[in-house]
């Protein structure tokens, strides 16, 4: 289980940089477009059509990798409040719910998937793109999203058996001491990598 959870982390990340750079490469052709119309006469064809696709995917591996930095958001207002042994169970559901949504969502955008190769369907726009290749890329993000899921998930159940303080630990919510210490140490970090470059 460690190792496909490693996996997952590295798989997520490398998702989400790849994520980056489209949103980037959007964003640019976003302001080209913007001076083409204004002072060229000119414009790229369904942009907006393309930064649909691109929202769709890009959130994909965004739930894979929000999951894979415990970055979901939960709400915690009575937990420091509730005996760990408590935790522990409510941690397990919230991380067996989450698979069983991603599981879900990840089957019915295979056969989502399958429908549009099958077809052959296309988009009713000027680019008539085939519908399955940018359904592919959100199928491929929502796969490896629920792949992390039931792994997580999984893990937590042999944790709640063998160690729940682990358990906690590793997928239990932040308390506000906990984020706050995170920020610090992650802002001291960007500090130092500021300093020794200069």
């Amino acid at each position: 289980m460690q190792t496909v959870l490693k996996w997952f982390g590295s798989a997520s990340r490398a998702g989400a940089i790849v994520a980056g750079w489209a949103l980037l490469a959007i964003s640019f052709a976003t302001v080209f477009e913007i001076l083409g119309r204004k002072y060229f006469n000119f414009s790229f064809r369904s942009l907006d059509e393309i930064g649909g696709y691109m929202l769709a995917g890009v959130s994909a591996f965004g739930f894979a990798y929000a999951l894979a930095k415990h970055s979901h958001m939960r709400v915690t207002l009575l937990f420091p409040y509730i005996p760990a042994s408590v935790q522990s169970v409510l941690n397990v559901l919230a991380l067996v719910t989450l698979a069983a949504m991603a599981a879900f969502c990840a089957w019915r955008g295979g056969a989502e998937v399958l429908e549009m190769v099958t077809t052959g369907k296309r988009s009713n726009t000027p680019l008539s793109v085939q519908l399955w290749i940018p359904q592919s890329i959100w199928f491929a993000g929502m796969v490896l999203f629920a792949v992390g899921a039931v792994a997580m998930a999984l893990h937590s159940l042999a944790l709640l058996i063998g160690d729940r303080a682990r358990l906690n630990r590793l997928y239990g919510p932040q308390s506000l001491e906990e984020e706050i210490s995170s920020e610090i140490a992650h802002a001291g970090l960007a500090d130092a990598k500021e300093a020794s470059r200069t």
